[in-house]
């Protein structure tokens, strides 16, 4: 009887061990697959970003073909529409790149960021580093860049991965590349186009924290001064 005792309080110990391992299996077989599954959406929803721009880029080819310059060119957003110097001009207006105004999807954004509803900014301010033109002189050295302040961190982690781009650290800028006009008025949002010689601040790659944004046009970067993650591209390289 005593044998028989501990031959099934062994094997009660046996399955005890064996349920607790095949639990342990399947949370962290669980964990693992929403951590992927996470991992999996962050990579759609950044390359929702990237589709967008070159569906710009595309428009601007065309409107710089049929004879428009670059410079001429207006991002105007549908409620605006009417201030636009000609329909032609217009990037989102049927007669000039017909492209739908969008903002960034919700489900990109941080809404503690400073662009919670996901408003583009097309700027001729900024430079990357060996993308087109480095000259020093006119407007030769400007990009054309379009840029999404205030995605979600797990998302520019998935565009760097997806790009070669360091996630550890994320390539940063100690200041604010942004104008605070541009934060604090959305009319303003769309367009930047004073077109100022980048200064050294504005040429994305210049310093040792984002070198290796040098030569690339499409990226994600952290800027440390307002704590927003930005993701950029090139959409007419100078």
């Amino acid at each position: 009887m005593k044998n028989n005792s501990g031959n099934i309080l062994f094997i009660i110990l046996v399955a005890v061990a064996l349920f607790a391992a095949l639990s342990y299996a399947v949370t962290k077989s669980n964990n693992i697959g929403t951590n992927n599954a996470t991992q999996e959406t962050s990579t759609i929803n950044g390359a929702v970003l990237a589709q967008y721009t070159a569906s710009i880029r595309a428009a601007l080819q065309r409107m710089t073909t049929d004879g428009k310059p670059l410079f001429d060119v207006e991002f105007n957003p549908p409620s605006d529409l009417a201030a636009l110097t000609t329909p032609a001009a217009g990037v989102f207006h049927s007669s000039g790149g017909g492209v739908i105004y969008q903002t960034a999807p919700s489900v990109l954004i941080d809404i503690q960021g400073d662009n919670p509803t996901g408003q583009w900014i097309f700027s001729f301010n900024f430079e990357i580093a060996n993308v087109g033109s480095s000259a020093a002189s006119s407007l030769d050295g400007n990009d054309l860049v379009a840029f999404q302040v205030g995605i979600k961190k797990d998302v520019c982690i998935q565009i760097n991965k997806k790009l070669g781009l360091p996630i550890s650290p994320i390539p940063w800028v100690d200041h604010n590349v942004f104008s605070s006009d541009m934060i604090a008025d959305p009319q303003t949002y769309y367009i930047d186009n004073d077109y100022t010689l980048p200064t050294a601040e504005h040429v994305l790659g210049a310093d040792v924290e984002n070198a290796p944004l040098i030569g690339k046009s499409e990226g994600c970067f952290w800027e440390d001064e307002s704590d927003n993650y930005v993701y950029y591209s090139v959409i007419s390289e100078r």
